[in-house]
């Protein structure tokens, strides 16, 4: 059993890794707007509250998931992307090294340009956008300040969510539900990935390292198939038994920020670890989304 520390409990990812690793660690997961019961309210972007919260909690393990992960919002609003996803993970970086913490930093596909997928842990970054630019600057802190402590790269995601707009792959129900002829994106391609598939590996990965094994640099999760959010949208259509007739496949560009058209990620050193254990789309999605009954429910009003 370690003591682990998870920021960004209260968002997507966040919640399903303190999900996963309650079961067998003890774990203090902390957030900021969203902070409620059990949550430790901190903010990330106040280095000293960091430092102090850090030695206070005193975690063998950190998992670092917040971040602004929103790239049109990373756009219109830099200062506060990257104090976030920058200044915070470096304030982490220095309280994690004063402790001996071994961190797992979340990063994005994001940080790749789309043109030369699918991209192995040591290819070459070059984001296309802010946000990316953004979590590559945190990966480069990491690496500089905690040699010793993992990368892990991520696609777009989705699981159990208190509301649709929390996944970019969920949110796509509500266009869905519309029933007003729409387009939906067929140009960028993605790899759509349960958050709680990546909180099973990301669990491996700290009983791992609790071992003894050396789990360190970058590493790589998502699932097999590749489905634009017009494949997603007709999928989950499919698996909540409604008509998608009035979404209309876009093979152009849509998104206000500039997107990578396919940054699909190789995923070889997890799976060479085993770790790598990811389920259908139709599959994890139908799970989600019976956990996610009441925000699918809101969704239909």
């Amino acid at each position: 059993m370690a003591n682990i520390m998870v920021t960004g409990a209260t968002g997507l990812l966040g919640r399903a890794v303190v999900k996963s690793l309650s079961a067998s660690h003890t774990v203090t997961g902390t957030g900021f707007s969203r902070a409620a019961e059990g949550i430790l309210r901190l903010d990330l972007t106040d280095a000293d509250a960091v430092a102090a919260a850090v030695a206070e909690i005193a975690p063998q393990v950190i998992v670092h998931c917040a971040a602004e992960r929103r790239p049109d919002v990373s756009a219109q609003n830099p200062d506060a992307a990257k104090a976030l996803n920058l200044s915070a993970t470096e304030a982490l970086c220095q309280a994690a090294k004063a402790c001996g913490a071994w961190l797992i930093y979340i990063s994005t596909d994001y940080v790749f340009d789309g043109t030369e997928a699918p991209y192995a842990e040591d290819a070459a970054p070059n984001p296309v956008n802010f946000y990316g630019e953004t979590k590559l600057m945190g990966e480069q802190a990491v690496t500089r300040l905690l040699p010793e402590s993992a990368i892990l790269r991520l696609p777009i995601l989705y699981g159990e969510v208190e509301r649709l707009s929390e996944s970019a792959v969920l949110v796509l129900i509500e266009q869905l539900l519309d029933y007003q002829k729409q387009g939906v994106d067929d140009w960028a391609v993605r790899r759509p990935t349960s958050t709680a598939d990546i909180a099973e590996a990301i669990k491996g990965m700290i009983a791992k390292h609790v071992e003894g094994e050396k789990i360190s640099g970058i590493y790589h999760f998502s699932a097999a198939e590749t489905m634009t959010k017009h494949g997603m949208v007709v999928a989950l259509a499919e698996v909540l038994g409604k008509d998608s007739g009035h979404l209309i496949a876009q093979s152009s560009p849509t998104d206000t920020a500039k997107r990578p058209k396919d940054c699909t990620l190789s995923c070889k050193r997890l799976e060479a670890l085993g770790l790598l254990n990811t389920r259908p789309f139709r599959v994890a999605a139908a799970e989600a989304l019976t956990a996610s009954a009441a925000a699918l429910a809101r969704a239909g009003k």
